[in-house]
Parts: C-alpha cells; sequence; structure tokens
C-alpha cells in the first residue's frame, strides 16, 4: 500500500469531520458513543495529557493501561484485563507514528460492546499489513499540530467508521460545535506559513522556548494552554470546528503529506543504518506495519543531561513523553493517573529521546545528529 491510499479515508467529506484541535476530534467522538459521566474509558498510559483530559469532560473515568515496552504502544492484553461492567470505549494509540498491534483482541472488545477509538494523532498516512490506520476501529481521530507530518498550525480530523456513530455525529457537529472567530483563523494560517517558510532545525530550541513563551501569556493560540494542564473542566472555546478560512490549508497540508512522509521514512532508515549497532535501543515495528515516522525515539539513561547539551550545541533532540501523560505535569492525579500503575511507560518516560524526522532536517543535519548522538554515548549511559 502506497501513502496515497492510506491517506484516502481522511479525505472522504462524507466520513470525516474537522475540528479545532485532534483532542476536540477525541472529544466528539466519544460524545457520539454516548459517554456519560461513570463511564470508563480505556486509554493508554503514554499519552498525551489532552486524552484523558477529553474524557473527564464528559464526567467519565479514564482507566490506563500499560504499554509494550517494545513497540511503546498500548498493550491490549493488559487493557482487557481492565474491562469492567463500566468499560464503554478502549483508545488504541499508534505512537510516533508506528502501527499498533491490533489482533484478535479487537474483537473480544467488540464482543463486549466496548467501542473501539484509533488515536491517529502521530499516524496519519501509517498502516498495517495493507490495511490504513484509522480503519482498523469504529472511529478515529488525527492531529494537525506543528510537529505532526501533516500541518495545518492547529486542526484535526475525526474519521467516522461506524454507520451509527456516524449518523450521530451528523446530528451534533452543527449544533455542538462553532466555527472559530476569523481572526483567530488568519492568526493561525499565517503562523503555519511562518513555521513552513521559515523554521530550520537549528532554531530549533530558540523557537520552542520562544513558541511556549508566546502561549503561556496568550500571545498566540497554542496546543494546550496553562488552563488546560491545570484543570479538568473544559477550558473555553474548545467546542470549534476547524474553520472555513483555513480549508485550504487543510487541502495543501494533505497533497503534501505523500512526500513529507517519504522524507521521514528516508531518515528513519539512516538512522537505523547508523545506530542499529551501536546497541542504541529504540521502538520495535510490527511486522507489516509502515510507520509515518513522527519522530525517531530512542531510548537513553541520562536523558537530562543529554538534553541539555543537545540545546548547548544547538543540535534538535526532542523529550517525548517526558511523563505518561505529556506534557510533564505536578498533578496526574487530577486527570486521573496515580504513580505506579503504568510502570513500563514511567520507566520509558524517564529514558525517551526522539530525532527529528521533518522536511526540515537534511542528510548533513542528520549527520550532525547522530554524530552528537555517538560522540554523547558516555552521557547516554551515565
Amino acid at each position: 500500500m502506497d501513502w496515497l491510499q492510506s491517506i484516502e479515508p481522511w479525505t472522504n467529506p462524507q466520513n470525516c469531520y474537522a475540528f479545532s484541535k485532534g483532542r476536540v476530534a477525541l472529544y466528539a467522538i466519544l460524545n457520539t458513543i454516548g459517554i456519560e459521566p461513570g463511564d470508563e474509558v480505556l486509554v493508554p498510559g503514554f499519552t498525551c495529557v489532552a486524552v484523558p483530559a477529553a474524557v473527564l469532560y464528559l464526567g467519565a473515568i479514564p482507566v490506563f493501561f500499560d504499554i509494550d515496552p517494545a513497540t511503546y504502544n498500548g498493550d491490549l492484553d493488559l487493557a482487557l484485563r481492565l474491562f469492567s461492567s463500566k468499560t464503554r470505549a478502549i483508545i488504541i494509540q499508534h505512537t510516533f507514528g508506528s502501527p499498533a498491534k491490533l489482533d484478535s483482541l479487537l474483537q473480544e472488545f467488540r464482543s463486549r460492546k466496548v467501542a473501539i477509538i484509533e488515536d491517529c494523532a502521530h499516524a496519519l498516512g501509517a498502516h498495517l499489513n495493507g490495511k490504513p490506520v484509522g480503519t482498523f476501529g469504529d472511529a478515529s481521530f488525527c492531529s494537525l499540530q506543528w510537529s505532526k507530518p501533516a500541518t495545518t498550525g492547529l486542526g484535526g480530523i475525526a474519521l467516522m467508521r461506524n454507520e451509527r456513530l456516524k449518523s450521530r455525529m451528523d446530528e451534533i457537529y452543527n449544533i455542538e460545535f462553532k466555527e472559530p472567530r476569523v481572526f483567530k483563523s488568519l492568526v493561525l494560517a499565517t503562523l503555519s506559513w511562518c513555521y513552513r517558510k521559515f523554521f530550520h532545525h537549528n532554531l530549533f530550541w530558540i523557537a520552542q522556548d520562544s513558541y511556549r513563551f508566546a502561549v503561556k501569556h496568550n500571545l498566540i493560540p497554542g496546543s494546550s494552554s496553562e488552563e488546560e494542564l491545570q484543570k479538568t473542566a473544559m477550558p473555553d472555546n474548545y467546542l470549534e470546528k476547524f474553520g472555513k478560512v483555513r480549508y485550504s490549508s487543510l487541502s495543501s497540508a494533505l497533497s503534501h503529506l505523500p512526500r513529507n512522509l517519504d522524507h521521514r521514512e528516508t531518515l528513519a532508515a539512516f538512522y537505523i543504518s547508523e545506530l542499529s549497532d551501536k546497541k542504541v535501543k529504540t521502538q520495535k515495528l510490527l511486522p507489516g506495519a509502515r510507520s509515518t515516522y513522527l519522530r525517531f525515539p530512542l531510548e537513553v539513561t541520562n536523558k537530562a543531561n543529554l538534553l541539555h547539551a543537545a540545546r548547548s550545541a544547538r543540535i534538535e533532540i526532542g523529550d517525548w513523553f517526558n511523563s505518561p501523560l505529556h506534557p510533564k505535569i505536578h498533578r496526574l492525579g487530577d486527570f486521573g493517573y496515580q504513580i505506579g500503575i503504568c510502570p513500563k511507560a514511567e520507566e520509558l518516560a524517564r529514558r525517551i529521546i526522539n530525532l527529528p524526522t521533518h522536511v526540515g532536517v537534511n542528510m548533513s543535519s542528520a549527520r550532525r545528529i547522530v554524530e552528537f548522538i555517538l560522540t554523547n554515548s558516555e552521557i547516554m549511559k551515565a
């Protein structure tokens, strides 16, 4: 299967609905399922804090299951053990764009009337055994945030596969969700254009710090506001559509995605060839899987020191995920997570870093990144 075929389901207007963010698409899906206060939703314990937040906004309870430490995706065997009479849905995440193991256990969940939601925030275009991710479950969502392979600055898509749920989504989409203000849409369109035009990986640390400062002080719209990270009540203007003003940017992002994914796959192959014989542990890809390589993850033993050295050397290295609920917050319990629930995810969060795969990184830059990693092997092992 080529990239165009795996992207096609996400471009079908009959089954897709565009929202202001991927997390809003998830909320809309949970709403169409009929999630109510007291219901339980199974959530992988290595995800963005926005995922359990969407569950909490409906008064439901996120129940976290641990990961497979080889693939970094949720372990469905562990999830099944957490099933209860209150379980209404399970979220299956394709971490870093690597398809999760979608096997006979899915049928087991279906037999128990559990809705299956695929989290394709990292994985728009990925496929497993010739089938696009996002088409295995009842519904799926993806993200179009700054760092994603297809980016419009902010945005997300809900893909409905279940006809009953689709009918429900048709009902609520224009009733509960509103168009964003035109000014906000224009700001996002401008920021997205600037990102594509001027961002360079050498500016990564400056750009990251500047972006977080601007979002914290409400200067620009951000992926997560301070309000979202500190409170479990739905923030203002959460229930927004993508915005008609920006539809051209969505079409453009999807049209450039195949070339983008080819580039990411090439860089990932280079990282693998240069690091595999150095006994560097990285994510395992399932047989028959093709990843979008949102980032190229690997594990180190002194994460903080390596990131500090990378900042000093102006080397782009990411810290995803720095917590079982990313980004790291002090009040995990408010979002339903208690330390010790998912020990494998917690250990991985202490060790994982990632290398960039975006189109701003050429092969020369990738070589410099690999040289930095190998040169700092003592930091990695400290």
